[in-house]
Formats: structure tokens, sequence, C-alpha cells
């Protein structure tokens, strides 16, 4: 099977060419998603997998770790999730004491203390006519029914004070200011309602997003919980019709309304992913340039990092060895398994929804062909041809025949027989 002349040179010449084609085309995508993991937007497979399709749709969907994103508006899960990252940015980065203290702004509020309490303050060298301590006095009471003062004044630092851990409602701002028409308060009463919403660290920031209250942000239009009750109602609806459905029109209908549940999805969860780039970007902006040099922070291992991880280093690595030559069959098969993979995601099967995108395929697609010339390769000698394997498969067969001398050697000399002249050369 290594012998050249039993194939025309334009076999050979085009078998070596469509292995090179490979090895390049998974070494450029391979490099390709190495090089925007030092971007704002690192590749990663999530997209591909939550919309797979076909019979093992639910094994590849599992794989993205949350395919439906609904952990994205679970108030605990990105909270802890921030928490998490943010005692992995101080470690990393090393913070000192003035970015350490900009950091804590930004994950617990721009707030000041006054008597051991959290507080956003505005000057107030007075309170007008007819208002007194007692009537702005604003208390709320929590989940174990204590009470805590929302708004109060500070005369001896001449002060209007909210509490940056209950914070300021609009119906609270509303009820402070029809306390009194006088301009200064009317001011004090906007400042400090104005330095609560810019103060307010992120973690608060989602509470008012994900716990029903996104008016506490100023922006109604953040979350509805309406709107989320829909979104988990028209999922399960679509599942049901998507182990059902078999026509053309069946899926048509499925297609239509995946993209409206798409549509649904991007408008509850979009603020969040926002808020979220917003709060590393603001992060590493308080970065010298020495520590950005240490890179991004590390995340935690999950399925779908596992997945973008072997999927970056499988194309890169198995690229270079088809380019090279090297070990050329198994990277051939290898390269084909993982190639089938794709297919398997999202294969143009009779019974599955048509695949968005310009490209039209039944049965067989790109990768599909893809996999069976890396068979086709695997198959023939193209690494003896050309490329690395000629080269160790000439170095081995020179040692295994030096070790097979050696060994006739030891043999002769422990009979004591005088060695042939033919077995030392």
């Amino acid at each position: 099977m290594t012998d050249i002349r039993r194939y025309s040179l334009a076999a050979v010449v085009l078998l070596v060419v469509l292995r090179l084609a490979i090895g390049w085309q998974l070494l450029y995508e391979g490099l390709w998603k190495i090089d925007t993991r030092k971007s704002p937007r690192p590749w990663t497979s999530g997209g591909y997998l939550k919309n797979s399709v076909g019979p093992m749709r639910d094994t590849f969907r599992n794989m993205a770790g949350d395919p439906d994103e609904l952990g994205w508006l679970d108030y605990d899960v990105v909270a802890s999730r921030w928490q998490n990252w943010a005692e992995r940015f101080r470690t990393h980065y090393d913070l000192n004491e003035k970015q350490a203290e900009s950091f804590r702004r930004l994950m617990e509020g721009s707030w000041g203390q006054v008597e051991g309490k959290k507080v956003y303050a505005a000057e107030l060298l007075t309170l007008p006519e007819g208002v007194s301590a007692d009537s702005l006095l604003i208390k709320h009471r929590d989940p174990a029914k204590k009470l805590h003062d929302i708004a109060w004044y500070d005369a001896g630092r001449k002060r209007l004070l909210i509490n940056a851990e209950q914070q300021l409602t609009p119906r609270d701002k509303a009820k402070l200011l029809s306390l009194s028409d006088d301009p200064k308060f009317q001011k004090a009463v906007n400042d400090v309602d104005t330095r609560q919403r810019r103060g307010m660290g992120y973690p608060m920031k989602l509470a008012g997003a994900l716990k029903g209250d996104p008016e506490l942000l100023g922006n109604e239009d953040w979350q509805r919980l309406g709107k989320l009750d829909q979104y988990k109602q028209e999922l399960v609806e679509y599942e049901t019709l998507y182990a059902k459905a078999t026509t053309p029109f069946e899926w048509d209908h499925l297609k239509y309304t995946w993209g409206k549940i798409q549509d649904l999805r991007s408008e509850l969860t979009g603020p969040i992913k926002v808020m979220e780039t917003e709060l590393i970007d603001k992060a590493n902006a308080l970065l010298t340039i020495e520590q950005q040099t240490r890179g991004p922070v590390s995340e935690p291992w999950t399925a779908l990092r596992f997945a973008d991880t072997m999927t970056i280093l499988g194309l890169s690595a198995l690229g270079i060895m088809l380019v090279l030559g090297l070990f050329t069959r198994f990277a051939a098969v290898a390269g084909a398994f993982m190639l089938f993979n794709f297919y398997l995601a999202m294969p143009p099967l009779p019974g599955v929804p048509e695949l968005p995108g310009p490209e039209h395929s039944f049965i067989v697609n790109k990768n599909l062909i893809e996999v069976f010339a890396l068979l086709a390769i695997a198959a023939l000698p193209t690494g003896m041809w050309f490329g690395l394997d000629r080269i160790l498969d000439v170095f081995f067969s020179n040692w295994r025949a030096d070790r097979k001398v050696g060994s006739s050697l030891k043999s002769t000399v422990a009979t004591g027989d005088e060695p042939e002249v033919a077995a030392a050369t």
C-alpha cells in the first residue's frame, strides 16, 4: 500500500492536496477560535448546541448547560455567579487598596456610612416649614416583619439620608416630594434619589430586574414577571409539539414558533447580559496595564467550556497533523469522528426541521462529505507519500534493523560462534 507506483501521479498529488486542504481548514478554524478568546466576545459552541435538531438533539443541547437560558432569569443563579467571579477577580489581579474600594462600590454600591448604617445622602440645611422629622420618616417591613428606616433627616450633619440596603422606591419618593413644594427640599429628594440609582451595586440592580421590582431602576421594560411565565409556558408547548411533528406544515409552524421564542428570550435575558458585560468592563477599567497582561479571570469548568476546549484543541491539533502528514491515519479518523459529531448536531435528515442559512442539503451536507474524504485519506498512505510519516517510517525501520543486528551479535557472542560477516553487515 505504501508503494507509490501503484497509483497514478495525478491521484497521489490530488489526495495529498485534499489532505492538506482539509488539514489547513481545521487548523485555521482552531486558530481563529483561539484568537477570539482574547476578544470581548470569545467563540463558544453554545449557540450551535442550543439549536441542535435531530435524534440527538437533547444530548447536544444539554452539553450547553442551560440551553433555554433560564439561569439568566434566576436571581440566585446569576448573583452567585457574580459573587464567585468577584472573588476570583480580586485574587487574580491582586487589587491594591484603592482598586479594591472601587471594586467594592461596583458590587455593593457607592454608599457612605452614618452611625453604622449604609446610606445615600444629599445636602439639606434645614427642613422646610411644615415638615417635621416624624412626618419625613419612612419605614418598611422586611420579610421578617422588622421595621427599617428608609428615609430620615440628620439635623446634625444637615443631610437627607436614605437607607442604601432598603432603597427608596418611586412611591416613597413621591411621598417625600408631596410633603413640601420648597425648591431646596425638592432638590435634596431628587439628588438623593439620583445618587441611589447611579450608586447602586450591580447585585442590587439585578434584584430590581429579576425580582419583580424593575421600577426601582427607573426602567420598567427590563423585566416583566408575566413575560417570564409566558416564556416558560411557550418552551413547554414547543417541546410537546416538537415531539409530535411529522409533516412539513408542522415543521414550518415549529420554525415560526421557535423564532418567537428566541425573540422573547432575547428580550428577557438581553438586559441581564448587558448588565453583566457592563460590570466586567467597569471592573477591567480599574486595572493597570501590568495587571491586564495577566489575562482574563479563569472561568470554572462546565460541560460547555469542556466542549469548547476540546473542539478548539481537536481542530488545531488534528489540523497540524494533517498538514504535516504526521500520524496521518489516526488524525484522519479522529477528524472524521469530530466532524461526524458536528453533522449529528444538525443533520439534514428527513423528519427534522430545515436548518437555517443559505445551505440546502438533504441527508448529505458539507460536514458529511468531509467525513467521507477523511476516511478515504485514512485508508491511503498519504503521509508516507508526502509528510513526516515517511521520515518516521525510515527512522524506525533503521532502528528496528539495528536492534535486530545487535540481538544477533549478542546471541553469537554468548554461544562462542564466530559472527558471520554477512550478519555483521
